[in-house]
């Protein structure tokens, strides 16, 4: 496996705009999300993404947890860990951490009024443009906004090429299938309360990613 190829997830991808609330709908009750990853129907690992109210703050954090072996022998892993601020449907902060095979990449940003200051391993320091923030899956919004990589910092960008009703994989429920392309095609499926129902996304090496929610 090429040690970049999964990051064709759309891991640096897709997010929700700053200037529309976060869908307050999209956070299931219990307040967490999690999907098992299958590389090729193979499982990969986890994601999950927890949600809590801290003050006056709504702080979304998400773990990714990806290990690829042959037998006992390690032959990728790749973990994340980001926390997003979000105060007055405005998102103020986000920190995230990444362990890409042993390399490591980070993305701070910080509101400062209207305008979100970013800093990235891959970029430097930036003032992103307007309604950019970093990737969030959990938001059916962010396919309508600029993005930002979680992982990097760097911008990317997405085109829709399809809205349209699907059950969503793994589930028994009605949902919206959203089709992406730009660095990799991608798939996104939501309920119609717009939480976050299920992933499909093709690898740079041709291999197959998908999400089963829990």
């Amino acid at each position: 496996m090429q040690r970049r190829s999964l990051l064709a997830l759309g891991l640096a991808a897709l997010v929700p705009s700053a200037s529309a609330a976060p869908a307050l709908a999209a956070i299931p009750p219990s307040g967490r999300l999690a999907f098992r990853a299958f590389r090729n129907d193979s499982p990969l690992g986890s994601h999950v993404v927890t949600f809590a109210n801290r003050g006056p703050d709504l702080i979304v954090t998400s773990a990714i947890d990806y290990l690829v072996k042959l037998g006992p022998i390690t032959l990728f892993r790749y973990t994340l860990r980001s926390n997003e601020t979000w105060r007055d449907n405005t998102l103020m902060a986000v920190r995230s951490e990444t362990n890409d095979d042993g390399k490591t990449d980070f993305m701070r940003a910080d509101r400062t009024g209207d305008s979100l200051a970013i800093d990235g391993s891959k970029t430097g320091r930036y003032t992103a443009p307007p309604g950019a923030i970093a990737a969030s899956h959990w938001n059916p919004r962010e396919v309508d906004a600029p993005m930002i990589s979680p992982q990097s910092g760097e911008l990317l960008t997405f085109t829709i090429n399809g809205r349209r009703p699907e059950t969503a994989p793994g589930l028994n429920v009605p949902a919206q299938r959203i089709s992406l392309t730009g660095p990799n095609e991608l798939d996104l499926w939501y309920e119609p309360s717009g939480t976050w129902a299920s992933l499909r996304a093709v690898a740079r090496d041709g291999s197959i990613i998908t999400y089963v929610r829990d």
